[in-house]
């Protein structure tokens, strides 16, 4: 099978690269930028980068079009069955997943997606897991958690956590609860696999 990872505004990284190996499946990332050698000393330029990138809004519509390639292009093991989103990745994600390209999908995960909070009645056309961070600076994450699950939607909170915990370079990173939600990406890839022929490791920067 084939997760596509949405990454956040730091786009590819050294930990992406760690992150899909330890996934143990083939995956596609895609980044919000067209140059998977940017490298960014903070959080600030990276977010500044993103928005000179065109935001939210033309990273959902890169994710969208990678969803629509695979739909046409690929069956069986190399189709995209689970997406994995984080930050910025996560709302695109998001968007992306209203989208009939997503209706294929298995599953989604996605982490601390900041903007889903302004999007919250969309409807996802495939089963989507919503993982907050406890402490956000810009939203109530406890009540935004609450308000998508009175709407039908699978959402939680990770306790004791910042925005940016599963990313080593936040200065959110949580190095145990990252750990606790690797594990549980690993689980759910296997149950997924158990239904589709194993792929060997491939990183495929979109």
């Amino acid at each position: 099978m084939t997760v596509l990872i949405a990454t956040d505004v730091f786009g590819i990284t050294p930990a992406v690269a760690s992150l899909v190996r330890s996934l143990g499946c083939e995956c596609i990332v895609v980044s919000p930028f067209d140059d998977p050698a940017l490298w960014f000393q903070s959080e600030q330029k990276a977010y500044h980068a993103f928005l000179a990138e065109g935001g939210i809004s033309r990273y959902a519509s890169k994710v969208t079009a990678r969803l629509q390639e695979q739909t046409l292009a690929a069956s069986g093991a190399s189709r995209i069955q689970m997406a994995i989103g984080f930050s910025a990745g996560a709302s695109a994600l998001w968007m992306a997943s209203a989208q009939p390209e997503a209706a294929r999908l298995q599953a989604a995960v996605l982490f601390y997606g900041s903007r889903i909070r302004d999007l919250q009645k969309l409807q996802p056309q495939c089963p989507v897991r919503l993982i907050f961070a406890e402490k956000e600076t810009a939203f109530d994450a406890a009540a935004l958690s609450k308000d998508l699950q009175s709407l039908g939607h699978q959402a939680e909170l990770a306790r004791n956590t910042s925005h940016g915990f599963m990313n080593p370079y936040s200065r959110g990173f949580h190095v145990k609860t990252q750990a606790l939600y690797l594990t549980q990406l690993a689980a759910q890839i296997q149950e997924l696999q158990l239904s589709a022929a194993a792929t060997p490791d491939q990183l495929a920067c979109a």
